[in-house]
């Protein structure tokens, strides 16, 4: 391959893999996604893993997480038993995908973190002086309220992509 190819095209696969942290997803599955959409054929994972120098394991972990967000498709090829992938190129899926993506992974540690608060400060009520337990009353308040925004957001985000997986 052409020197200025081979940077460009590593150049490209490199930008990617940092945008991809942006919006709350792994370097490598940014890298994996711009090898497979500069890629004139379908790559098998041995592919992929040789050209980023990553793990096998690693590659497995983030082309199946690709492939979750409709971002990769397996696809079969003739004579060879190893499982190939091409990207996705229809860029609105892609950038509704990775929103959506992106969001609710940001929304689910929000919900586990409040889950997780609630149920410190109903253990703790029990011992509390009466001072304690308007602090805590006020925590459950404001934490209800973020449960509020959580599912606004949720409710938001079905009405503006429905035909998104829940």
């Amino acid at each position: 391959m052409n020197e200025n190819l081979a940077r460009g095209r590593d150049r490209f696969i490199e930008g990617i893999g940092r945008l991809a942290t942006t919006v709350g997803v792994s370097r490598v599955i940014g890298q994996l996604y711009a090898m497979l959409f500069l890629s004139n054929k379908p790559l098998c994972l041995n592919d992929m893993v040789e050209r980023l120098k990553i793990s096998k394991g690693n590659a497995s972990l983030n082309i199946r997480e690709l492939e979750k967000l409709g971002l990769v498709k397996r696809v079969w090829v003739r004579g060879d038993r190893r499982d190939f992938y091409e990207a996705e190129l229809d860029f609105e899926k892609m950038i509704r995908s990775g929103i959506i993506g992106a969001v609710k992974r940001r929304m689910e540690v929000v919900v586990d973190t409040v889950t997780e608060t609630e149920n410190l400060i109903e253990k703790a009520r029990t011992n509390l002086d009466p001072e304690g337990g308007k602090t805590a009353e006020l925590y459950l308040k404001r934490l209800g309220s973020v449960r509020e925004i959580y599912k606004f957001t949720e409710g938001l985000l079905r009405n503006i992509f429905p035909e998104a997986p829940p």
